[in-house]
Parts: C-alpha cells; structure tokens; sequence
C-alpha cells in the first residue's frame, strides 16, 4: 500500500521524477563508462518513466490491465537522460528478446516474434536475428519521436565491466523498457542459450533475464547503409566503438 501510494504522489507531482542527483553507475561499472560527463546530462521522457512505474506498481499501461505485467519482472529504470549532443541514456533491467531467431519462428514463446521491427535494406527484407546479432528494444508510444532515437540507431550497452554494441532493432510494450536479443546477453556474458543444434542455432533458451543496473547508451541518427545480415555485427561494433568513446572524451 505505501508503494502505491508514493507511485501516486509522484504521477501527481509535474517534474517529481527528474529531481534527482546526477546518476551515479553501479561500481561495477564505474571503470566501463569513466569519462561519460554525467553532470551534463538533462532528466528527459517524464512520462515515460511515469509508465514505467506504473507497470511496476499496479500491472498497468495508461491506465489498462496487462497481460504481461511488470510485478514480476520489474523495469528497475531510475534514469533517463539526454547528454548535450542528443545521445539517450537510460538504466534498466534486461530481459531476453529472441525475435527474428529461428527458436522465435519454430518454437516460440508466448512473447516471441518470427520478425524484428527492423528488417534490413536487402533482398527478402530478413529480419534481425536474435541468436547472431546484439540488438535492444526500445518502448512503443512515442518514446522514439520524442527522444529521436529509432531503428536502425546504434546503442553501447554497458553491464558490470562489458560493453557490447548493439542494433536497435525491434519495438516493445510502451510500459516496459530494458530488453536484448540473445547474442547481447551472451556477450555480455549472461549465458541464456541451453541448448544448440548442429547448425549453431539455439533450441532451448533459459529465459532470465538481468534484473538491473544494465546501462543503455543510444546514438541518435546513427544507423548504417549498408547494413546486411552478414556484416551487421562487425560494422555495428566499429561504429559503436566509435561513438561511445567519443561521448567518453577519448
């Protein structure tokens, strides 16, 4: 009742969620994203971050039941900021997408998808698969237009002392935020994959995801031409690489 009712008062207060200190990263993290100039950072998304909170405190999304709620599987974001050359910050849990996977297209889950919302500019328009490429997702309802982050931008995440860079690729529920393809929690060294046939493809899928402190960085207007499923990966690394060391000063 006193989470509830402290939910309430801050969806109540204009502004109430963006007074806070600056951010400060988990120490496990400290070392991974030294030189990022927090203190220039500006509190943006208010409302949504009022969704996300809502999801947490009463399985709701503007006010309508969920299916998949957030009770259990809490968002766990106290962040979200935009540094002075646009690039979006947020904090998060990760949960595990494997859309556009072959496990997605013949064993789905009860959330699984056999397509991403980005497909690449090729013949055949195929999806982003989850098992070969690090991608993120960011929320439906505005978050993209607002934030002017979208598909196809490029994003660093950050856990404990890993960075991975990765492909926006796919569009979630506007109440939820923080999730990753396979290949993302894999490098990042969060093993979800069980099992794999002879062709590599994973067939069984621990669904676990990282319950917090998982640090999300995404370039704005940062997509590639070009971009192919057989060089996605490479070409997504070396420009993340890039953009994230310039946010950093180096």
């Amino acid at each position: 009742m006193k989470i509830l009712l402290l939910s309430s008062i801050l969806l109540l207060i204009p502004g109430a969620l963006t007074r806070s200190p600056d951010f400060k990263p988990p120490d496990a993290s400290a070392a991974s994203v030294s030189g990022v100039p927090w203190s220039s950072a500006q509190p943006v998304g208010d409302r949504f971050r009022k969704r996300f909170l809502e999801c947490e405190t009463s399985n709701t999304c503007d006010g309508n039941p969920l299916r998949f709620g957030c009770g259990r599987d809490p968002n766990n974001n106290t962040a979200l900021l935009r540094f002075p050359n646009g690039e979006i910050f947020f904090d998060a849990k990760m949960g595990v997408d494997a859309d556009g996977s072959p496990l997605a297209r013949h064993d789905a889950g009860p959330t699984d998808q056999p397509e991403t919302s980005f497909r690449f500019n090729v013949p055949g328009r195929p999806s982003v698969d989850s098992d070969k490429v690090p991608y993120v997702v960011i929320p439906l309802g505005g978050f993209d237009e607002e934030l002017r982050v979208g598909l196809g931008d490029i994003a660093a995440v950050v856990y404990r002392d890993k960075t991975v860079y990765a492909l926006v690729a796919d569009l979630g529920p506007k109440c939820k935020i923080g999730e990753g393809s396979i290949e993302l929690h894999e490098e990042l060294g969060h093993h979800v994959c069980t099992r794999r046939n002879d062709a590599g493809e994973c067939t069984r899928l621990r669904d676990v995801g990282l319950d917090r402190n998982v640090l999300y960085f995404i370039f704005p207007h940062s997509k590639i031409d070009g971009l192919t499923p057989d060089n996605a990966k490479q070409r997504i690394a070396v420009e993340g690489e890039r953009r994230f060391k310039a946010l950093r000063g180096q």
